[in-house]
């Protein structure tokens, strides 16, 4: 397969590289038997919604935040006794981008595939960082480029959910033309146990009953 779209000035498969990856590695990728009768060939490396926001928007420089402490139940509430957590690393930790010069914080994403290094780095993203996008990350010099969508979307710990929401977008979306979207805030019983990025704290935080 070959790419067969019209491309905008500036936008991220204007650059030689990025065209020739999408070709060998997205539109023309070989799986074996287990991942593709997986989710992730077309959620996390879906070729129309690859294709569509490399088409359409630029590259852009990030920083981010990858991996993030957890108060993970142990001990249930048991004969009047106060439930036992403890922290841990979140499983499927969601991704923060931030602002490479600042440090802010600007949006946070879900995905099926994000090979980062941890805890905090450099990345390039494509899209709009409200709704969804293209990441390329490095890992051990190998590059990867998989669709990711703001945890708003859904559930930040269902990345199954998040995934099916962002490909269904990134087919879509093109700049100056904000996609109709129901955001959902997280359940506050999943954002009480959330603690520090490991990039900002990477020791073990207190233990904590409740």
């Amino acid at each position: 397969m070959t790419i067969n779209v019209t491309i905008r000035p500036g936008a991220a498969l204007t650059d030689a590289e990025t065209y020739r990856f999408v070709e060998e590695h997205i539109l023309n990728a070989e799986y074996d038997f287990v991942l593709r009768h997986s989710y992730i060939p077309d959620r996390a490396y879906n070729k129309e919604g690859i294709v569509n926001i490399l088409a359409n928007y630029p590259w852009q420089e990030y920083g981010y935040k990858y991996g993030r402490w957890h108060r993970v139940l142990v001990v249930e509430e048991l004969g009047g006794l106060i439930p036992w957590r403890s922290w841990e690393h979140e499983r499927n930790s969601p991704l923060m981008l931030t602002d490479p010069r600042t440090g802010r914080e600007i949006a946070e994403f879900q995905g099926m595939v994000m090979k980062a290094e941890q805890p905090s780095g450099t990345l390039l993203f494509a899209g709009d960082p409200a709704f969804a996008g293209v990441i390329r990350t490095t890992r051990d010099g190998q590059h990867t480029i998989s669709i990711v969508g703001n945890t708003r979307l859904g559930h930040p710990g269902y990345d199954l959910e998040i995934a099916k929401k962002a490909r269904d977008l990134t087919q879509i979306m093109v700049p100056g033309h904000p996609p109709a979207v129901r955001f959902l805030n997280p359940p506050q019983d999943y954002v009480k146990h959330l603690g520090p990025w490991l990039a900002d704290h990477p020791d073990k935080p207190r233990k904590s009953r409740s």
